[in-house]
């Protein structure tokens, strides 16, 4: 089998790193090759951020290495005093809180039609995969293209869309899958609480990255 791996930042790379790799570029996407156990791995970090540069470097693993499953490990805001930080998610589904069309069509926001509902499901296999693996919370991360500093938008984000945390490429990265009919499995670490802002996201994410290796080559051994 074949992994596709995409990370937004550096920073969420570097675990995967350090035991040996080839590395290739597209464009500006860099691409690095290693195998976790008996499969091989293409790992993807766009040169940015967002929805845009996550949904293209999906699309890039898809298209140009036949990727046979795509992971998603970043960091993520909580949304909930419940989540508390450093701690480690599944994402079950995702919700695009910037989608709006609501005055043209008034399908409800966030909604894209071609979807059954607002939020749209991860892949259950490779959820149970990672589940009898590693046993962490599912939550539902609201993604946007915003990094989210206020407590007050953040609950909001929570009342509107009932979601956990939020990001800047879960949308991005499990759409296109979606898209092209490709499992998904979304794990993210909190790396700012419901009060934290950047401050705390800066004093937080390096070391929330740290276990990423460690957790996808468990799931992956379950393949």
């Amino acid at each position: 089998m074949t992994i596709g791996i995409f990370t937004a930042m550096q920073k969420e790379t570097v675990s995967f790193l350090n035991n040996g790799f080839t590395a290739e570029k597209i464009g500006e996407f860099s691409f690095y090759k290693f195998k976790l156990g008996d499969h091989d791995v293409i790992l993807c970090c766009p040169p940015y951020v967002g929805e845009i540069a996550a949904s293209a470097a999906t699309q890039l693993l898809i298209t140009n290495f036949r990727v046979d499953v795509v992971f998603d490990f970043g960091v993520v805001g909580a949304l909930t005093k419940d989540v508390a930080l450093r701690s480690f998610v599944y994402v079950r589904d995702v919700v695009h809180y910037e989608m709006d069309t609501s005055s043209v069509d008034g399908v409800p926001v966030g909604r894209y039609s071609c979807f059954d509902g607002t939020a749209v499901a991860a892949n259950k296999f490779l959820l149970n995969k990672a589940l009898s693996a590693k046993t962490f919370p599912l939550a539902r991360c609201a993604s946007g293209n915003k990094f989210i500093d206020s407590p007050e938008v953040k609950s909001r984000l929570c009342s509107d869309f009932g979601a956990e945390i939020c990001d800047m490429e879960s949308a991005g990265v499990l759409f296109t899958c979606n898209f092209n009919h490709v499992p998904c499995l979304i794990v993210k670490c909190v790396s700012d609480s419901l009060v934290g802002g950047q401050n705390e996201y800066r004093q937080n994410v390096t070391a929330a990255c740290e276990e990423f290796f460690a957790l996808a080559t468990q799931i992956s051994r379950n393949l």
